[in-house]
């Protein structure tokens, strides 16, 4: 019998690159949302730091530092409300990213259940023409014996 040669295996290869290639965009993507959160994180963290610090040092703080740090905190607060904004366009890029591979790996998927259900009757129907093969030996056998 001849070798399994599925008519739709290009179309496959391409879905698949496609999908790969969507694979790393959405990696991309990922990687530019967690660097956006990863910096309002550290400005929050920063800001809890120098709190902590006001709050140990009471005493001994001159006007002047205490009008820098509440100029620190207000310029962190207003970089945070300003980074929530990147974040939410950062997050709807990658759901966009997330929603496309997600169709793109569907449609793959259509044609790989495809390509098994026809490997699936091509070594059926190879079974079956053994069997046939098989019989017809074992039926010339069984007519010579009987000949005999």
């Amino acid at each position: 019998m001849k070798k399994f040669d599925f008519k739709l295996q290009k179309l496959l290869e391409i879905r698949q690159k496609k999908e790969d290639q969507e694979k790393i965009e959405l990696s991309r993507a990922s990687g530019a949302y967690q660097f956006v959160l990863n910096k309002k994180e550290k400005i929050l963290s920063n800001v809890q730091v120098t709190l902590d610090n006001l709050k140990k040092n009471k005493t001994g703080l001159t006007l002047r530092e205490l009008q820098d740090y509440d100029r620190l905190i207000k310029n962190s607060e207003t970089s945070v409300r300003m980074l929530e904004e990147e974040i939410e366009a950062k997050r709807k890029i990658m759901q966009e990213h997330i929603d496309k591979y997600a169709a793109l790996k569907r449609d793959r998927r259509v044609v790989e259940t495809l390509k098994d259900k026809a490997l699936a009757k091509y070594e059926s129907d190879a079974q079956m023409e053994e069997q046939k093969e098989t019989d017809e030996i074992g039926q010339d056998l069984f007519l010579r014996n009987k000949e005999n």
